[in-house]
């Protein structure tokens, strides 16, 4: 990995590692530099990897009419509505028969989803859609950046190396930023979100639960991949990338956080506690978490802001020698 031309080396699932700015320039200054100030020793975060290692979930109602059909890890919703079912996510290639496994639990036909959606454009979550297009005949609705990427199998995810994710496939329906995904009683809104993702896309809705209206945000995801992979700064392959992840907070701090909320990672919305809390019986529904909305905002923006100070700081140092 580079930091502004300057390799460096580090283990990319180490939560934090030290980076000597000295050790990293030393070889600039080996010829006539023996004098120079010995640099400031700095930390650069490298965030943990996401925890893909899955075992099968019974399905679940959450709330509403939305059901957890993925695994014990990684998410796929399923919103059962008055004119079919609408599918948000897959997960893996591997693992997306599990979800047509929980689907079909439920006592549903594959071909009773009617339509596809996504939160965003990694292999874990967009895996299936090749196998569940054909398989169900359903439309799949994306944003345009997300329907270019699915297009290639994910080739050209700023994250990669060009290596195809998944089978490739493609988008039936372009729904623009603030667009609307009707089916039957249900209406998702799309809101696009990049950072993560160049298409990333968070949705939010209304259910109803024990006679009151409650809104739901669904987020795509706001991690960075940090600076082995995806660097904030002078990154060629998604050079807004900075401006795009700040408006995408901005925005989200805008949409309704006053309900429940979920993103397609189980960890991460602590759906096996919420569901213990569930099972037992709990009210109001444990999934109805406005603190763990805009926690989940003010971490992920924290750890954003935290990761571009770093790189901005490791590149004044360079930049001052």
């Amino acid at each position: 990995m580079k930091l502004h031309g300057i390799k460096m080396f580090a283990p990319a699932l180490s939560a934090r590692t030290s980076l000597l700015a000295g050790a990293l320039l030393a070889g600039l200054f080996l010829a006539g530099c023996s004098s120079a100030p010995e640099p400031e020793e700095f930390e650069v975060t490298i965030p943990e990897g996401a925890d893909n290692e899955n075992v099968r979930h019974d399905p679940f109602r959450m709330i509403g009419n939305i059901w957890w059909v993925g695994h014990s890890q990684v998410g796929a919703l399923l919103f059962e509505t008055s004119d079919g079912l609408i599918l948000l996510d897959t997960t893996s290639p591997e693992e997306s028969e599990w979800v047509q496994e929980n689907i079909e639990k439920l006592g549903h036909e594959m071909s009773d989803i009617k339509i596809m959606l996504n939160s965003h454009t990694h292999g874990e979550h967009m895996g299936g859609f090749a196998s569940f297009k054909e398989l169900t005949g359903a439309r799949v609705i994306m944003s345009q950046a997300a329907a270019d990427e699915v297009a290639t199998g994910g080739r050209t995810d700023f994250r990669e190396d060009g290596s195809e994710q998944y089978t490739p496939f493609e988008t039936d329906e372009i729904v623009e930023d603030g667009g609307t995904v009707t089916l039957g009683d249900t209406t998702l809104t799309m809101h696009l979100t990049p950072g993560h993702t160049k298409g990333c896309t968070s949705w939010t809705t209304t259910v109803e639960e024990d006679g009151e209206t409650h809104n739901v945000l669904i987020f795509c995801g706001m991690a960075t991949a940090g600076i082995d992979r995806a660097p904030l700064l002078d990154n060629p392959k998604y050079p807004d990338i900075v401006e795009q992840y700040q408006a995408s907070f901005a925005k989200l701090r805008s949409l309704p956080c006053d309900g429940a909320w979920f993103y397609p990672r189980a960890t991460t919305i602590l759906l096996h506690e919420k569901q213990a809390k569930l099972d037992a019986g709990e009210k109001p529904n444990p999934f109805i978490d406005p603190a763990g909305c805009t926690g989940y905002i003010d971490e992920y923006e924290g750890l954003f802001n935290d990761q571009l100070s770093q790189q901005q700081r490791a590149a004044d140092l360079t930049s001052s020698y």
